[in-house]
Formats: structure tokens, sequence, C-alpha cells
């Protein structure tokens, strides 16, 4: 098995956790939202999505949004920079990013490795064990380097032009 498949599963299982994740932010906040209705809400509901759902949605599916295309990006030069052999531009573009993300794991793996070893908890009535949040910043960040810096030496082909292949034009809405 090559390693741009071994790659592409773990990011759809990244992508996986954090679809799981966002599911079941979803029903805590409408369980709590029912129960705030009835007069008993779901206790530490607002924490746990808070500090522990919303972290796991924001950063395991990184380098799956990059391998599919689903960020948010500007084309209008796309079409000239293409033209350029190697993908030079891509390659370019990826080696930046992965120059900023990996300053950024850089610091955050020494953070969450010391709130780790700390077991650090929030304060207040109820102690929610922080540390288990802190781990999956730094996770989702170096396997976001991993696919950029698999960017720069194996590219992925070039997309097709927007609305090429969709007859309905749903690409510009």
């Amino acid at each position: 098995m090559s390693f741009g498949r071994i790659l592409d599963r773990v990011e759809r299982a990244g992508d996986g956790v954090a679809a799981l994740c966002l599911i079941v932010m979803m029903i805590t906040i409408s369980v709590d939202a029912i129960g705030r209705f009835m007069g008993a809400p779901l206790q530490g509901a607002y924490e746990f999505s808070e500090l522990y759902l919303m972290v796991l949605i924001a950063f395991l599916p990184l380098a799956r949004s990059l391998a599919t295309g689903g960020q948010v990006r500007m084309e209008l030069l796309a079409p000239v920079l293409e033209r350029i052999p190697g993908r030079a531009v891509h390659r370019l573009t990826m080696a930046l990013a992965l120059g900023a993300f990996g300053m950024l794991l850089w610091v955050c793996v020494p953070e969450a490795a010391e709130k780790f070893a700390a077991r650090e908890t929030s304060f207040g009535l109820v102690q929610w064990p922080l540390y288990l949040s802190y781990v999956w910043a730094p996770v989702g960040i170096a396997l976001l380097c991993v696919r950029l810096a698999y960017e720069v030496v194996a590219p992925s082909p070039a997309e097709a032009p927007p609305g090429a292949g969709d007859p309905h034009g749903t690409e510009a809405i």
C-alpha cells in the first residue's frame, strides 16, 4: 500500500471522527435546549461542546479539506499559474503553508505536552480535564503538515476549471 493511500485513510478517519463529534455536539446542544425549556438543562453541555468537540471538529478535518479541495480559495490567477510546468506555484504555496503550520506545530506540541503532564483541569464546580482537549490541535496540525509535505513532493493533479464537469453550474453558488 502506498503512502498516499495510507495518508488518505488516516485523513478519512479524522474526517469521520470530526463528523461524529459534530453529530454528538448537535444532539448534546439539542438535549440541553429542550432540557432548558422543561426546566432541567443538561449540566456541562456547553463545556463539553466547547472544550472537546469543537477542538476535534476544527482541527481533525484540516488535512482532508486540503486533499479534497474543500477549503476556501481564490482562483483568479489559477488558469494562468497552472500553465507553469511541474505545478511549481502549487508546490511553492504548499511549501509556504507547510512552513507556517510547521511553526504552529512547533508551538503547539510543547504546550500540549505541558498541559498533559500537568493534568490541567478547568476551574469551577465541575473540573473538566482540559489536558485532553489540548492533544487534538497538534494531532490535526501534524496531519495537515504531512499532507502539505506530500503535496510538495507529489502534488495532486490540477483540478478542472469551475463548472467544467458541472452541467448545472452549482460551483458558482
